[in-house]
């Protein structure tokens, strides 16, 4: 069973326990790498040349810098893989930029183009639309004159959640087919260790395995990503506006009063989530409202988005 030594397990869509198992130069790293991308390309990938260094740069004072999640270097590819623990629209958008950033910076080979190298970027994708596609492969194509402009620009978009949907349904025929991501898209660790169990994979046994094992180093999970203070700013916030409802209200020294605060502080909570993007199903959970009323509030805030 996994480890309960943590309080909260972080899965494989956390960008420091994705790193932790599939990043790496020993062999078992980049076995687990190659067999991944292999799934999400669809094709054999045999050998990881290098690692390129991640950091784009910065050509004018209108540019920001980014630090790409990870760029591989394959069988004359170059491939951009990038986590989003949380996909929207910005997402896509900062992504398809920083893209053609990356295609930009790295076509050039010594005194020449590079006419040889494929440039392909992967998402790997949480919390997407439940109508979005498995995988969504984009290129450059004309589909009135039926022809691609370049083969070798690819942008791939992979709804890893809906690959674990597969293991909830029981459809065992599907989830073998591609079993890697299958497993990145299930987040709670008993779902993990029956998958684990039921796959008899080992290289699904050794993610897993090591997963647990980063869960229960507590110096390992200490050092919070972004992905994490994300989810402690949300939990901050709350405690913070309830308190301010809570003083308020007794401030005025009537049961009306504090109610009239509380609710206050979770219309404010509200307005300020709404602003950052949260789902409404996530500023229920956090302000106790139901998602009819979180909608009014919307809808009462013309400077809501």
């Amino acid at each position: 069973m996994i480890s309960q030594e943590t309080k909260t397990f972080y899965a494989f869509n956390i960008d420091k326990m994705f790193k932790a198992v599939f990043v790496g130069t020993d062999e078992i790293s980049k076995r687990l790498l190659l067999e991944l991308l292999s799934e999400c390309l669809d094709t054999k990938v045999d050998k990881i040349i290098g690692f390129i260094p991640i950091e784009l740069g910065v050509r004018s004072k209108y540019e920001r810098s980014k630090r790409l999640d990870l760029i591989v270097e394959i069988d004359g590819r170059k491939i951009n893989v990038e986590l989003n623990s949380s996909f929207d629209e910005v997402n896509r958008i900062r992504n398809l930029n920083y893209y053609f950033s990356f295609c930009s910076q790295y076509t050039i080979e010594g005194d020449a183009y590079d006419i040889e190298s494929d440039f392909i970027h992967i998402s790997l994708n949480y919390k997407a639309s439940k109508n979005s596609p498995l995988i969504a492969c984009y290129t450059f194509y004309d589909k009135e004159n039926k022809k691609e402009l370049d083969r070798r620009f690819r942008y791939y978009e992979i709804n890893v959640e809906k690959f674990a949907k597969f293991w909830y349904d029981k459809d065992m025929k599907s989830v073998r087919e591609k079993p890697l991501l299958t497993m990145i898209g299930i987040k709670d660790p008993e779902e993990l260790d029956k998958y684990s169990e039921k796959m008899a994979i080992s290289s699904i046994k050794e993610c897993v395995d090591k997963l647990k094992t980063l869960n229960s180093d507590k110096k390992f999970v200490y050092n919070i990503t972004p992905e994490q203070d994300d989810i402690l700013t949300k939990n901050t916030l709350k405690k913070i506006y309830k308190s301010e409802g809570l003083a308020e209200g007794k401030a005025e020294g009537l049961a009306e009063g504090e109610a009239k605060g509380k609710i206050e502080a979770q219309r404010e909570i509200t307005i300020n989530l709404l602003k950052n993007n949260y789902p409404i199903e996530e500023i229920a959970k956090i302000t106790g409202l139901s998602e009819e009323e979180i909608k009014n509030i919307e809808l009462n805030n013309n400077h809501v988005n």
